[in-house]
């Protein structure tokens, strides 16, 4: 869990069904289990591929609600309960690849995560260095449109002094005839 970010350091790609529940491997620290409302549950492996579910088996027609994963960090792992939204309990048992770690996983997925993270880090402070400089930009831009607004106005005063200036000197000149 990090709290320094405001973003997923990674995201499953969209399904049109609801996902209920989900649940790391005990066993295997790549591996995630993640229930739908349409029965389905699916299996990601991130440890092979991170855009794709590994697995993904059909319980029943009812949604499914809960699931949990029998094991420890050491063994275990291969038994999968779920529950759906009538009360069911079903369980099921997944194949040796997805419940035995792999030689070096731990180490590659801590990796992958920190990665990950550092990378969200970095969108992060340049998204906010592109607001910045916008923000900037458009500060700048406005200053110089008040100032062009400024140098009108200068003008339009200096316009309006000659105006009157030279009624001044029309009606004098008018006197001065009398």
């Amino acid at each position: 869990w990090v709290e320094d970010l405001k973003t997923p350091i990674m995201t499953t790609k969209y399904h049109s069904s609801y996902l209920t529940a989900g649940c790391w491997s005990p066993s295997r620290a790549g591996v995630f289990f993640v229930t739908r409302m349409d029965g389905v549950v699916d299996i990601w492996d991130y440890f092979y591929r991170q855009n794709e579910v590994a697995y993904s088996h059909k319980v029943g027609d009812a949604g499914l609600s809960s699931i949990s994963v029998q094991g420890t960090t050491q063994s275990g792992g291969r038994l999968v309960a779920v529950g759906d939204n009538n009360g069911t309990v079903s369980l099921l048992e997944v194949c040796e690849s997805l419940a035995s770690s792999q030689s070096n996983e731990k180490a590659a997925i801590s990796g992958m995560f920190e990665r990950e993270t550092k990378r969200e880090k970095n969108l992060e402070l340049r998204e906010r260095d592109i607001k910045r400089k916008k923000a900037q930009s458009e500060e700048e831009s406005n200053r110089e449109q008040q100032e062009k607004k400024d140098g009108k106005d200068e003008k339009m005063e200096e316009l309006l002094r000659k105006v009157d200036a030279d009624f001044l000197a029309m009606i004098k000149e008018a006197e001065d005839d009398e």
